[in-house]
């Protein structure tokens, strides 16, 4: 009896003893009581971004050692958006498409329909919130697309969007048009940028860019560009802009002071004389002539002695791709009798990798199209894919460019000299801007297989590039499509179908026809 009490006690005086240090070590390390008569001026900190061309001063606060940051003057500063509800002292940053709310003496941030906690609150202070500067650069810096810096010696802000070399678009109305200014990090050159008119809407296509869409959608409007649409694709960004009315002439400028370019569009234009008026009328008519696509050359792969694949029950590729080729032909040949349709072959023959894109250039065709079947050791792939010509390859395309390269050992030995001591990288930077092009018709033709292919089980694996002899040497935008693997059971079965032939022939030809009318929508 007295041996329990005992214990009993112990145990009691043994948790007052626990219990009161605790509560002296929380008193100890309470957080700051932080208020907003705790607050003091203490100068101002920069705000910069390079990319965003800013550079503006903030006021700075302080209290208890921490500094603060008005959320009105930090929006105002880089333009974001800014939502203040006084009554709840509550206030959101439109971060581009990200929301950060903050509220005062709240430790709790959203992050869109997240929930952050930080050490420090936030302050009401003279009809205002007053935001812990270091956490604010932190939540910006982790969970948005810019990269933010906070150097408190220099007190400075370094703001920049990330992983980008387009940083915006400004737009100005002037006397005799609209002046877009795009904005770049990076010096970019005549033969990166495309600027075509398509359905109303000026696009300017940039190779080697990388984009934040958001943060271009958002910029101002003026003149008479009236919607501004922005992509980011594996290799070129896409700025598009919707116009008011149609354009006399654009012009493209680089600034050479800094990395930025220009696109004039003009509206007015004062031709004095009759002859100007002509003259200008017949380079419109020759410009008309050369970028109209009428000729089109068709490759059915392989041929002849090179039956290119085997499929699983041992059809050969040559035979089903000239099948879906004549196809397409007479597809063409109806649905668009001003275009004059080329084969490479008809029948069953073999023609050297190089002659295909010289009989293309010898006749002066506006595209090449390459049909091809893929396979593989394993009967597991599946699906069909559009490339485009590059001196990089990926690793899932490694495979079929050795396929398709491999033709060249049917050849001639006087032939194969051909190819030896050429350098495939600057035989594709003689195509860079046909490259971009057919980058551009790859996805279309891509794009067009899979409305009709995807109804009968097969997959899209997308626009692929790699270093392809077949395509080297043309001086027109050029694909290579593969439509399907024979080495699948099914999809041999399928490809061997005429009904699936003509599907892919309708795919391809609404590819082209569809950039077919873009491209001479902008002339």
């Amino acid at each position: 009896m007295y041996r329990r009490n005992f214990i009993t006690l112990l145990v009691t005086a043994t948790s007052s003893l626990t219990f009161i240090p605790r509560q002296i070590f929380a008193k100890l390390h309470r957080r700051p009581n932080l208020h907003d008569d705790s607050l003091q001026q203490s100068g101002r900190v920069t705000v910069r971004s390079e990319g965003l061309r800013i550079n503006q001063a903030v006021q700075l606060m302080t209290s208890w050692g921490y500094s603060f940051l008005s959320m009105d003057d930090f929006a105002h500063a880089l333009n974001f958006g800014i939502y203040t509800n006084e009554p709840k002292k509550k206030c959101v940053l439109y971060v581009e498409k990200d929301r950060l709310t903050f509220t005062a003496d709240n430790t709790f941030v959203k992050f869109n329909d997240q929930t952050l906690q930080v050490p420090l609150e936030s302050i009401w202070y003279n009809e205002e919130l007053w935001v812990p500067l270091t956490y604010l650069v932190q939540i910006i810096d982790t969970y948005t697309p810019f990269s933010v810096s906070y150097d408190p010696d220099q007190k400075e802000i370094r703001f920049e969007p990330a992983d980008v070399n387009i940083t915006g678009v400004r737009i100005a109305a002037k006397e005799n048009g609209t002046l877009i200014d795009v904005l770049a990090s990076r010096k970019f050159k005549e033969k990166d940028v495309i600027v075509d008119i398509r359905n109303g809407w000026l696009h300017i296509d940039v190779y080697g860019a990388k984009i934040d869409p958001a943060s271009i959608k958002s910029a101002a409007t003026a003149g008479i560009i009236s919607q501004i649409q922005a992509f980011q694709m594996d290799e070129t960004a896409s700025l598009s802009f919707k116009l008011k009315r149609k354009v006399l002439a654009r012009d493209l400028a680089f600034d050479e002071t800094t990395n930025d370019f220009h696109v004039n569009l003009r509206t007015k234009e004062v031709i004095a004389e009759n002859e100007e008026r002509e003259k200008i009328k017949d380079e419109l008519e020759e410009r008309k002539k050369l970028w109209k696509i009428d000729t089109i050359v068709l490759d059915a792969g392989h041929g002849g002695q090179d039956p290119g694949a085997i499929g699983y029950s041992k059809v050969q590729e040559k035979d089903l791709v000239l099948s879906m080729t004549l196809a397409l032909g007479r597809l063409i040949q109806s649905e668009m009798p001003d275009v004059k349709v080329v084969y490479t072959r008809k029948k069953d023959v073999f023609i050297p990798l190089w002659k295909r894109t010289k009989i293309a250039n010898d006749v002066d065709a506006k595209l090449f199209i390459s049909i091809h079947c893929n396979s593989n050791p394993s009967s597991r792939p599946t699906g069909y894919e559009t490339y485009f010509i590059s001196a990089d390859k990926d690793s899932k395309a490694k495979d079929v460019v050795l396929k398709e390269n491999s033709a060249i050992e049917y050849e001639a030995s006087q032939d194969q000299k051909r190819y030896e001591g050429v350098n495939f990288i600057l035989a594709t930077m003689l195509q860079s801007e046909n490259m971009r092009r057919s980058q551009f018709l790859a996805s279309e033709v891509q794009n067009a297989l899979k409305s009709k292919l995807s109804k009968i089980g097969m997959s899209s694996r997308g626009v692929n590039q790699g270093p392809f002899w077949v395509l080297v040497g043309a001086t027109m935008p050029n694909i290579l499509v593969e439509t399907g693997y024979i080495s699948n059971k099914y999809e041999e079965k399928l490809l061997r179908q005429s009904t699936t032939q003509k599907k892919i022939a309708e795919g391809i030809f609404n590819g082209i026809h569809k950039y077919k009318e873009d491209v001479e929508n902008a002339i």
